[in-house]
């Protein structure tokens, strides 16, 4: 990785503004930024606590022009003072205000009175959205430090999405342009290392944390050996390395999408493989971008997506499972879970018999033979077999069969997996599970324990939610702190750890918590579980 220049001193002095806005200022070897002293709104939540936050800080230059489809590089000179006082733009996707091709940035969040010498626990944000989505504004990182019960400092981060950031083929394989996402957020993590003490963070005690996508990032970062791991924490929520996994850049549907993504972007140049690239790097973002969404969008419905993570023998080094069995990881802490309808929000609602449950499933991982979809059948009987679980749901039975094994298929089966594999290596690991119904017609989905943690729910609601997202709230951020999460809410339930001996997950449901065993549909978990090299699609 390229080095910075030797840091010039900091500033973290309030300065009055116009109004009774405080800000506060700090010099980095590139730029000098001005922040918000007296932060208490953050996506329209109320903070309880104020904060001093940079909302919009680069951490690496515009990925533009010749940089489109590069490694990310040193973030550029800024002259004079440069506002962090507003949310910068977000990477190219769907439909998003303020989206710009120059978005990598990353925001800071600091408890109000924090000084460089109190070396603050750090806690790095890593968003979800199918690696074609999100952004750090969709999870207020701020709330959930400003509620939590001990100190600590949050960093959230973009980095580049769809097409623009995971493009895989054998032209991105030799244009060494794969997994450029990654690399964004490992870039982001460097910055951390070298910056974050200047705003009152510890270097040495960073924690990743990421739902969903972000979470299989954060995994992908665990399973990255090279050197010592510049984090000493991970928290993945419904997601892991080896959570949808991904093969290689040489898969047939990988290369068919990327041919549709060229093809619309008028861009494909046969073997001229540097006209091609030519003409990506000057064709306008919107092109780039449209021809990214209209490619994601017609895989979606078959969640087939585009423009994934692939084992580039680089940065993803071998598949995780692999990587999980030969022990090639960095040895840290893990707090993982799932929620208890991961597969509702993504499946279809008129798969109507077995033959097109069983057709849906071949579609996602196509290497699966059909004894094999025969035993999925039978983990998950029709609505229409006597004694299955789904013959009395509430909404389309038939969706919540193709659901619930998704759910299991995708990222429950996935959750244990990791949970088991760490703890088969003695790294101390804790394992959830959110169970908190509501009216929700998708029952407890993907994504929905978030709003707990961050306690943004909480907000105008009843006791007994308010109950749960404290504590929630409390558990993560003692894990975030201390490596543990039982050591801030002392009147919580003591969590105890993962082990080979103790399979045992804390269940958070009704505004309380306990403990349970990992034994939800254990036969069809550890089905999927026993057939990782089926499941590299």
């Amino acid at each position: 990785m390229p080095s910075f220049t030797k840091l010039l001193p900091s500033c973290l002095t309030p300065l009055l503004l116009s109004g009774n806005a405080l800000s506060a200022q700090v010099t980095l070897p590139y730029g000098t930024f001005l922040g918000l002293d007296n932060y208490t709104s953050d996506l329209g939540s109320p903070l309880p606590n104020p904060l001093v936050a940079y909302l919009h800080i680069p951490y690496a230059a515009p990925p533009t022009g010749a940089r489109r489809f590069a490694r990310p590089q040193p973030p550029l000179r800024m002259n004079g003072t440069v506002s962090s006082t507003e949310y910068g733009p977000v990477c190219p996707q769907s439909t998003r205000p303020n989206m710009d091709e120059d978005c990598l940035s990353l925001a800071v969040f600091a408890p109000k009175g924090t000084t460089t010498s109190d070396k603050l626990p750090v806690v790095i944000w890593i968003h979800g959205g199918a690696f074609n989505a999100g952004s750090k504004q969709g999870f207020s990182l701020a709330s959930m430090i400003s509620h939590s019960p001990v100190k600590y400092i949050g960093v959230s981060i973009e980095y580049r999405l769809g097409a623009l950031g995971f493009l895989p083929s054998n032209l991105t394989h030799r244009a060494n342009s794969l997994n450029l996402g990654l690399y964004d957020q490992q870039y982001a993590i460097q910055w951390v290392q070298k910056y974050i003490s200047l705003f009152g963070g510890d270097p040495h005690q960073v924690t990743l944390f990421g739902e969903s996508a972000g979470a299989t990032s954060v995994g992908y970062h665990l399973l990255h050996v090279d050197g010592p791991p510049p984090f000493k924490r991970v928290i993945m929520d419904s997601g892991g390395p080896t959570a949808r996994a991904f093969p290689d850049w040489t898969y047939p549907l990988y290369q068919t999408q990327t041919d549709e993504f060229l093809n619309l972007t008028g861009c494909y140049r046969g073997a001229n493989e540097t006209a091609t690239f030519s003409c990506l790097r000057e064709i306008s973002m919107e092109t780039i971008r449209n021809a990214s969404v209209s490619v994601f969008n017609k895989y979606d419905p078959a969640v087939t997506w585009p423009f994934q993570p692939v084992v580039d023998y680089q940065f993803i080094a071998r598949p995780a499972h692999e990587s999980w069995e030969s022990g090639q990881v960095n040895n840290v802490s893990v707090f993982t879970g799932f929620n208890s309808d991961e597969g509702s929000i993504f499946v279809h609602k008129n798969l109507n018999t077995t033959e097109e449950f069983k057709g849906f499933f071949r579609n996602l991982a196509p290497k699966i033979s059909d004894s094999q979809l025969d035993a999925v059948a039978n983990l998950y009987p029709g609505p229409d077999i006597p004694g299955s679980p789904y013959a009395n749901s509430s909404l389309d039975r038939r969706f919540w069969r193709v659901a619930v094994a998704y759910g299991d298929f995708a990222y429950i089966s996935q959750v244990q997996a990791n949970a088991v594999y760490a703890s088969k290596l003695n790294m101390p690991v804790w394992k959830y599970h959110f169970a908190y119904l509501t009216s929700d017609p998708d029952g407890v989905k993907h994504g929905s324990e978030l709003q707990y943690v961050n306690t943004v729910i909480a907000l105008d609601k009843p006791r007994e939610v308010a109950d749960q997202a404290k504590i929630m709230n409390a558990y993560w951020s003692s894990f975030i702190a201390f490596g543990d999460p039982n050591k801030v809410n002392s009147s919580a339930p003591a969590w105890p750890r993962y082990t080979t001996q103790n399979e045992t997950q804390i269940r958070f449901s009704n505004g309380t918590a306990y403990t349970e065993p990992d034994n939800i549909r254990r036969n069809a978990t550890d089905f999927w579980r026993s057939i990782p090299d089926v499941l590299m699609h």
